[in-house]
């Protein structure tokens, strides 16, 4: 027998020799769907790749998997890089993962990245559109799976916080196909003004990048920018937060917290408002003990122990007051009945005074009126003026037809000059 027969150990070192060391099974990339994802309290995931033929096993080391930004999910489409490595021991293979993606995560990216720029340039986005949420809301309305963890998780944190609160829920498909007419359709039915709803939140449990993809979707975004009612985002993700999230009027980071966000516990309501009334009543006794005491301080006084005795002190000092004001009413009383005596004298004396420097009056106007122009004029003078209004003192002035006026005591007379002569004559007829 010519043929070399090799031991276990042998071939499984052959292989692996043969394996690590040839390119093609190095520093690759393959793709294949996650199964049996497993994380280990080491960190290292453990996890299978398959494909519709086959499955290889895979481990993705603590210190290659750090700067991984999501969380690996049963299902994924992923591209990985990495070798395939031999265990001697065991005869088996398995791939070495050095880093991965998720398969057709850069065109849904790019595109969720252009619809943001144009949502943002819309003002879909403005930080201003949002509304505060209701501070005690009697009926929130939910939009998701009736089926998946997300409602039953916003129930029962919901009701444990406020066990009166009533939930709406309006069934939605959350991912696939329909997902988007689904969610768009249940926001606008809980808008309805007939169901009574105060916030809405509409969102799903954690999954993939693609399992999330319908609240990137612009109906879905445009939705929940639309909405009539306050609404809150409620999409379970781990890093990289859909659209929805900026388009609503609140964010949350799991279903659970947007029911936390959403509801006031009403235990804690209960224990303020006691708070508060026995606030109110400790304040409202201290009033009532201070105006107590500012009473009995009062009731302390002088007045109120002994009122008739400052009544009677009161009436003492009034009638000293009226006796002193008669008094002075009588003094000032006699001093005007001593002056009205004195009036007659007084009169007679001023009439007598008055007489006198009427007749010094009388004499000095008549003496006035003699030397008065006017005094003269009554005796039988006139003073002559001209046309200018100038006095005519002399003839040599006035020659034949000049006017002159004559001023008399009663009146003026307008003359005019036929002739002039040279002399004077006072008491006699002309040519006398």
């Amino acid at each position: 027998m010519g043929d070399k027969v090799y031991t276990i150990s042998e071939l499984n070192r052959l292989l692996k020799k043969s394996v690590e060391g040839n390119p093609e099974f190095t520093s690759i990339w393959i793709k294949g769907e996650i199964s049996n994802v497993t994380y280990h309290s080491s960190g290292h995931i453990y996890f299978s790749l398959k494909d519709e033929g086959a499955v290889l096993s895979a481990v993705f080391f603590k210190y290659a998997n750090r700067a991984l930004t999501f969380r690996l999910e049963e299902g994924m489409s992923l591209l990985v890089f990495g070798s395939v490595t031999v265990f001697e021991k065991r005869g088996s293979y398995q791939f070495i993962v050095a880093q991965l993606r998720l398969e057709g995560v850069g065109e849904l990216q790019k595109r969720i990245d252009q619809l943001k720029k144009k949502l943002m340039a819309e003002g879909l986005f403005d930080p201003a559109r949002r509304r505060k949420l209701p501070f005690l809301p009697k009926r929130i309305g939910v939009v998701t799976s009736p089926t998946g963890a997300a409602i039953r998780d916003i129930i029962k944190v919901a009701l444990r916080r406020f066990p009166n609160l009533e939930i709406v829920l309006a069934p939605a498909i959350v991912q696939g196909a329909g997902a988007v007419e689904s969610i768009v359709r249940g926001i606008e039915e809980l808008n309805r003004s007939e169901w009574n709803i105060d916030v809405i939140l509409c969102g799903r449990g954690g999954g993939s990048f693609e399992d999330l993809m319908a609240y990137n979707e612009e109906p879905v975004v445009r939705a929940f920018a639309g909405s009539r009612l306050p609404i809150v985002s409620a999409v379970g993700h781990q890093v990289d937060h859909p659209l929805s999230d900026d388009a609503a009027d609140y964010a949350a980071p799991t279903p659970s917290a947007a029911a936390e966000i959403a509801v006031q516990v009403k235990s804690e309501l209960v224990d303020e408002i006691d708070y508060l009334l026995g606030k109110c009543e400790s304040l409202l006794r201290s009033q009532l003990r201070e105006r107590l005491n500012r009473v009995q301080g009062v009731s302390t006084l002088r007045i109120f122990r002994n009122p008739r005795e400052i009544v009677d002190a009161r009436e003492l000092l009034l009638s000293d007051v009226e006796m002193r004001m008669l008094g002075s009413m009588k003094d000032s009383i006699g001093a005007a009945r001593a002056r009205l005596l004195v009036l007659p004298d007084i009169a007679r004396a001023a009439a007598g005074a008055v007489k006198d420097k009427a007749h010094r009056f009388g004499i000095a106007l008549a003496m006035i009126q003699k030397l008065s122009p006017l005094g003269v004029l009554a005796r039988g003078y006139a003073i002559a003026r001209n046309e200018q209004g100038a006095v005519v003192r002399a003839v040599g002035q006035l020659h034949r037809d000049s006017r002159i006026s004559l001023h008399l005591h009663d009146g003026v007379a307008d003359c005019t000059v036929n002739s002039t002569r040279d002399e004077v004559t006072f008491g006699k007829k002309a040519g006398s």
